[in-house]
């Protein structure tokens, strides 16, 4: 892979990094966020739910929306890729058919044109 293709594909590797490790940070502030007034509702006995209940609740809402960030995360870095492989492909494409056409340039036969050279007087019909 080219030096510049080389440092697309690790700089993609560190945004997805990132976006991954910050769905997860901003679920954790999120689910902590929320367990404040549920707590406060528990305590005061206006919510009558197990803790296991509500984690079980809150995965299936908005566990739900983070999962489906890191996964559209997934597959774009995915995509880039493939299209970073692509480039890569058509670069080794168009090295390979300059190389050849330079050949074939090279290797074209010279034709010289004499002067003396004569048309047959006889033709064979």
């Amino acid at each position: 892979m080219s030096k510049t293709l080389t440092r697309l594909e690790a700089l993609k590797d560190l945004v997805q990094q990132a976006i991954d490790k910050g769905a997860t940070s901003v679920e954790q502030i999120h689910k902590t966020i929320a367990d404040l007034p549920f707590s406060v509702l528990e305590k005061n006995g206006l919510l009558n739910v197990e803790p296991e209940k509500r984690d079980e609740l809150w995965d299936k809402s908005f566990g739900q929306v983070y999962e489906a960030i890191r996964r559209v995360n997934q597959e774009v870095g995915e995509l880039a890729s493939h299209a970073f492989e692509a480039i890569e492909d058509q670069l080794i494409i168009q090295k390979n058919l300059k190389s050849e056409t330079e050949q074939l340039e090279e290797s074209k036969a010279t034709v010289i044109e004499s002067p003396l050279a004569v048309e047959p007087k006889n033709r064979v019909v």
